[in-house]
Formats: structure tokens, sequence, C-alpha cells
């Protein structure tokens, strides 16, 4: 007869997972033997005798917030990758060393203002951003009738930001200054600057264009570059519906792209995208040519759209050129007019800028 192989539970680790212990024997009363013994020598017979208090590991069967977290963002399947790699983000930096070692039913109020006490050096923004997503994951607990309470719902909860706001637009000066020196950059890399400063484009999607996006005086917005994987790039649709448009191409913005090629990316004039580390690169390589008075891609968009609110009251006119999100954009009985009145803003802005 052959040996006996059995694995036995013999405790648990800090997340609830069991540890097993591997047994042999030559016969079944052998067998039994050795698995009693190892239940003594590990303290778990208390376990298993009557009218004993089980462990804390047996009693309970909430998971922690870090199991739990990351069964949560595997369901939501429908996510874009940047989203998913920003939520994750913010539960491993902030969220998770915090409170990833509590049951989902144990997490207070007070832990949750805790956990944001602890990062008030950070902003406003990124604060009410990690208690969305820790609320997002409440809410689903509650679905799956883990708990009953959402904490984060609490009235008693404060964001105490203490960092003052950023600066998110450049004075009309500073604009010109850097429009002034794009002179000095490489081809590719003024191409970048000249998407981000005439059209108000995302950072992905200034990445995402191609020289056939090119169709004239129109420039068509219809993909968005992302790197969720660290280096390699991925190939998406803009942020959001809206983010599919098309934008005039203003007279400096033709000089800048000029002249125009016949197949490749607008930036950096591959077949694929620049990866995250060219990017970088070339973000750098920027920075030491010209002064950018601290601007990033994102300051450059919501600079420019400053200047547009400035020049007119019709603001969904501004969201044809924006993408937001919350403009599910031109309605079609007024399609061609409302195009006409993009590309003169368009136009006025660039006469600010001259």
């Amino acid at each position: 007869m052959g040996k006996e192989r059995r694995r036995v539970i013999i405790g648990y680790n800090d997340d609830n997972t069991p540890i097993y212990k591997i047994l042999q024997a030559n016969t079944q009363d052998e067998m039994n033997n050795k698995i009693v013994k190892a239940y003594i020598e590990s303290g778990r017979i208390k376990e298993l005798l009557p009218n004993q208090p089980l462990t804390e590991s047996v009693q309970s069967e909430i998971p922690l917030l870090k199991s739990y977290a990351d069964e949560w963002i595997k369901r939501k399947r429908k996510l874009k990758d940047t989203t998913r790699v920003n939520y994750l983000k913010y539960l491993n930096e902030y969220i998770l060393p915090v409170l990833g070692d509590k049951p989902l039913d144990k997490i207070t109020v007070s832990d949750v203002q805790d956990m944001l006490d602890q990062f008030k050096h950070l902003s406003f923004k990124t604060l009410k951003d990690a208690k969305g997503i820790l609320s997002q994951i409440f809410k689903y607990a509650i679905s799956d009738e883990l708990i009953k309470k959402n904490p984060c719902l609490s009235v008693d909860i404060e964001i105490p930001s203490d960092k003052k706001s950023e600066r998110t637009a450049l004075s009309v000066d500073e604009y010109k200054d850097i429009i002034a020196n794009l002179h000095l950059l490489n081809d590719s890399d003024r191409r970048f600057l000249g998407l981000c400063m005439y059209t108000a484009m995302r950072r992905g999607e200034a990445l995402g264009v191609r020289w056939d996006d090119i169709d004239g005086s129109i420039l068509h917005i219809r993909r968005n570059v992302t790197h969720p994987q660290q280096n390699t790039p991925v190939i998406t649709t803009p942020k959001t519906s809206a983010g599919i448009r098309d934008i005039p191409i203003v007279e400096p913005l033709a000089e800048i792209l000029s002249p125009i090629q016949k197949s490749g990316y607008i930036v950096g004039g591959g077949d694929k995208p620049l990866s995250l580390s060219a990017y970088r690169a070339m973000w750098e390589r920027i920075n030491k040519t010209i002064d950018m008075h601290g601007a990033t891609p994102h300051v450059l968009r919501h600079s420019y759209l400053t200047y547009a609110v400035g020049e007119t009251n019709d603001y969904k006119t501004v969201q044809g050129i924006s993408g937001h999100a919350d403009l599910n954009t031109l309605l079609n009985t007024y399609a061609h007019s409302q195009a006409n009145k993009v590309v003169e803003l368009a136009n006025n802005v660039t006469k600010i800028l001259a």
C-alpha cells in the first residue's frame, strides 16, 4: 500500500488566507494521528473542540478591504485603461496602506477620516477622488450584502487638504512667450506643442494624431494614447464619446505641421505612438530648450480653454473644441452652423495669441 498524503489547515495568514501543512502516512490510522498532532501543535485544536470560541480569522467571513478591492477592480471590466491605472494608483498609494488590513465591516467613519487626514498635504481633488473610489468599493460591498452602511457617505467626513490650489492657467504673455520660442525645438517636439497650444487637445490625443487625420483645414480627433502598462503605448478611443471631434487647423498650426507627411504619427513620426519613456524624454528636452513657465500639457489645454471662454458666452462651442464629457456634442439640426462657430472661435483665440 502506498503512502497517503493529506493537506490540512494549521492556521491563517494576516490576510485571512489559510496556511497548509502536507502530511504523509502509511495507514489511515497513522494519518488520523498525524492530523490530530498537527492540530495540537499549531493550536488549532481549540477551534475544533466544542464550547470553545473560534479564532477571529475563522469567525469573520467578511473579507479584508485589500482582498475585496482586488476583486472589485477585476469586476469593473468596462473601465478604460487610463481609469484603471488611476484607480490602482489611489488604492496602492493612499487607501490600502492605511485601511487595507481591516475587514470591510470594521471600517468606520473615523477610519475614513483618519485616512484622509494622513494625506492632508495632497490637493483637495486628490483626497476627494480617493474618498470617491473608497465609496464605490463600499457600495459594491453593500450590494454583495457584506456590509449595511457606507461610511464614506457620512456628513461628518471633511476633506482636510492643506495644499493651495495649483496654478492651472498661464497668462497670455506667458503663453505667447512659449509660442515665440517654438522655433527652437526640433520638428517633432514643435508639432507636439503646436497641437497642444492651438487645439486644446489632451496629451494622449496629441500623441495619437496621425498624418492621415488631417483633412484640408480640419483635424480629426479619433484616438487616444495611454501607457497603462508603463512603457508600452496603447491606442484607445478618446476619453469620452464627446472626445471624437473635428478641430480646425488655424494658420499658425498649419505652418508648424508643414510639410504634411504621407503616413505615421505626427508626434515621433513612426508607425507607432511614442512610448512612455520616449514621451518623458521629449518633455524633458522641451523644458531644457525653452521656458515652459511651469506648464504641463494639461495646463496648456486649460489655458487655451480659459481664453476661449473669455471670448464667447457660447459654451457649447467651447465644448465642441474641448471634447468634455458633459457635451453630448453637436445637435444634428445645428451641426453645420455649430462647426462654423468652432472655426470662428479658434481663429479668435489665435488672434489673442498673435
